[in-house]
């Protein structure tokens, strides 16, 4: 489950589904963002993504694009 900021995001679940929005890149144990995920955020809005885990873990992430360019960080 993914959740983050309204204003830049389309509703809950219509475009933030699992392998879709997002996916696991288990090998380098990372989470790989799509483009159909990132061609939905706003340009030039500082997106706050929440993960949420199985094991009831969070995770806490910031996305901001800048018309081709994406930048993340995690404050």
């Amino acid at each position: 489950m993914i959740t983050g900021s309204r204003s830049a995001l389309p509703p809950p679940g219509a475009d933030q589904q699992f392998n879709t929005a997002f996916a696991p890149d288990y090998a380098k144990k990372a989470i790989r963002l799509t483009a159909a995920f990132l061609d939905a955020v706003k340009d030039n809005a500082r997106v706050k993504l929440t993960f949420h885990f199985w094991s009831g873990a969070t995770a806490t992430y910031y996305v901001t694009k800048s018309g081709s360019t994406v930048t993340g960080t995690t404050s």
